[in-house]
């Protein structure tokens, strides 16, 4: 198993030409719906990283996004505001084209990807509820990103008016449109010979990721377009724009080699169909269920955090053309775009509207349908220094609920979807106010989020009878800049026991003072630092210190480390000299220099 709290490992080029099976797939084409026997999953995104690599221009711009990517930090934006991703949708090769069927067909993908990326796709409970068990200490990835379908100021040559969804048909052809600069294309192919293929890295100048019409989509389909089993879940997609994120296949190039993320074990090769649980080929147990392997749509769901990690820093290093691009061409709706058509661009409920649609394109459409009643009557109980039992009324034709949670005065949400109408949350913080909100879902609508409630966990008591605790006191020095310092207190099955952060810029030499109450055993006090230049130097004297009950400090930290450092220690009779402390710190603690250019970054 990688080290958990590697946040961003070493970026190379990796480009294996046997990694990524072209398995051919089994095609009737006797009737006009093409259907699919597709035995394996298939991906050619190494055959095309091939070709595209014998372009030296190519393979130098491709190293020079590589490098900075490894030079940033782990990326992370506020969820409340997420980065926003224009997608453009191309279907290729349709003949008698239902433009509004797959105007939907093209956003129910869309939302297959956000909820994917974002951990509120409803399987993700395969996860919480089963799979993490075999994977002590690992999350999953809930990404602060967006994807919209692009809503407006089409290119000229698109024919598309406003309020229509950047959908063609049989406008483009091939993987690669110039015309469509500053979108992530998505180029919907008949007979690929693979499921899908993309670029690992794109770079949002016309290119794009080519899936084949039997894996578009949810559902039945339109025409032509028909997505096939066991390959009908959207994850085709979900799959193949990890790649154009930046993300490899799970197992690398086998054992001994990786997919340069940190928290996902090595695996010798791919999985298909749909594994049992706790395989394993490596020493640990492989992550088949992972969208970046080839198993089936319904036994892949979900990233891990690093992946998630490494995709936002990819964004944030090398795809500025469609995060600057987003707000042209995305609505403001649904949080950046992404709606089919508006009804105010032609007839609404079979009357005309009187406004001027802009082009003969405009068709008929009907009031989309209005989301469902906004979650009440919520209730908190059974609150411990750890935990909290939500629940709330049922909701008349709610499919699921979406609930989100955070540390009052917290940055980051921590979203879930759920099918009932309780959950209990877990590996809170104790003597912490959390705040709650929750929304209603109905088919693709979303209610109103609700009033926000608060409660607030519990002290760790000390004077426990069933056991002996210790205290532990930390004392954190910041610096200039605390939007950027967090830590966690994990136990040795690297449960999180406690958690802080982030805090107030240009508070250096506050010192944050919390004491933990801890039974024999071993733990580790993780500190990020997010830009990765530690707390210390040229922006204040920020510190770490463990103290024990006598006030001597057992374990410390001078600030001086990268983009995170460890505290291990070991409470045996008492917290003192004679525990085991020892501190851990990455590569670019070392480095003085890559330390100082990045404060010079900051000015």
């Amino acid at each position: 198993m990688k080290n958990l709290f590697f946040i961003f490992s070493t970026i190379a080029l990796m480009v294996v030409s046997n990694s990524c099976k072209k398995d051919q797939l089994e095609v009737n084409q006797n009737t006009d719906n093409v259907q699919i026997n597709a035995r394996k999953r298939a991906c050619g995104m190494d055959d095309h990283m091939a070709k595209l690599m014998q372009d030296p221009e190519y393979k130098r711009l491709q190293a020079q996004k590589l490098e900075r990517v490894k030079n940033m930090a782990s990326f992370r934006s506020d969820c409340s505001t997420p980065v926003i991703l224009p997608i453009a949708v191309h279907f290729q090769g349709v003949t008698n084209p239902d433009i509004e069927c797959l105007r939907a067909l093209a956003q129910s993908q869309v939302n297959v990807l956000n909820n994917d990326y974002q951990g509120t796709n409803s399987d993700i409970l395969k996860w919480t509820n089963t799979a993490a068990a075999s994977f002590p200490g690992i999350s999953n990835g809930e990404g602060c990103f967006k994807f919209c379908l692009a809503s407006k100021n089409h290119p000229a040559s698109s024919g598309l008016s406003d309020g229509q969804p950047a959908v063609t048909v049989n406008a483009t052809t091939g993987d690669f449109d110039a015309n469509w600069n500053g979108y992530i294309n998505i180029f919907v192919q008949s007979g690929t010979g693979v499921l899908g293929y993309s670029p690992l890295g794109g770079a949002g100048n016309g290119d794009g990721v080519v899936i084949d019409a039997t894996a578009f989509g949810t559902g039945s389909g339109c025409g032509s377009i028909v997505p096939g089993t066991p390959y009908d879940l959207g994850r085709t997609l979900t799959h193949e724009m990890g790649h154009y994120l930046l993300l490899d296949h799970i197992w690398g190039a086998g054992c001994g080699t990786d997919d340069l993320v940190a928290d996902t074990p090595e695996s010798n090769e791919a999985y298909y169909g749909c594994p049992d649980i706790g395989a394993a080929t490596c020493g640990s147990t492989d992550m088949h269920m992972n969208y970046m392997d080839y198993t089936n749509d319904a036994c892949m769901y979900m990233f891990s955090a690093g992946q998630v990690n490494r995709s936002a820093s990819y964004i944030a290093a090398s795809l500025s053309t469609l995060t600057n691009n987003a707000t042209n061409v995305c609505g403001e709706s649904d949080g950046g775009g992404g709606n089919t058509a508006s009804c105010d661009d032609g007839i609404q409920n079979g009357q005309e509207t009187g406004v001027d649609c802009g082009g003969p394109d405009c068709v008929p459409c009907t009031t989309p349908p209005s989301a469902c009643d906004t979650p009440n009557n919520i209730q908190i109980n059974n609150v411990t220094e750890s935990s909290a039992f939500v629940s709330w009324d049922t909701v008349t034709n709610a499919t699921e609920y979406k609930i989100k949670f955070r540390p009052q005065g917290g940055i980051t949400w921590f979203v879930a979807n759920v099918n009932t109408i309780s959950i209990t949350l877990t590996a809170l913080a104790s003597e912490t106010t959390y705040e709650v909100s929750l929304q209603s879902i109905c088919g693709l609508g979303a209610s109103d989020e609700s009033t926000i409630v608060t409660f607030t966990t519990e002290a760790h008591s000390c004077t426990d009878d069933s056991c002996v605790f210790t205290a532990v006191g930390l004392e954190l020095g910041l610096d200039n800049y605390g939007s950027e310092t967090s830590w966690g207190l994990y136990d040795e099955d690297q449960n999180l026991i406690a958690e802080g952060g982030e805090y107030e810029d240009d508070k250096a030499g506050i010192v944050i003072q919390e004491t933990f109450c801890l039974e024999d055993g071993c733990y580790e006090f993780v500190l990020y630092d997010e830009f990765g230049d530690g707390i210390c130097c040229d922006y204040g004297d920020g510190f770490l210190e463990l103290i024990n009950e006598e006030g001597d400090v057992v374990a410390s930290s001078d600030g001086y480390f990268g983009e995170y450092t460890i505290v291990e220690f070991c409470i045996t009779d008492g917290f003192g000299v004679n525990s085991i402390n020892r501190i851990k710190t990455t590569a670019a603690a070392q480095n003085k220099a890559i330390m100082q250019r990045s404060k010079s970054q900051k000015q």
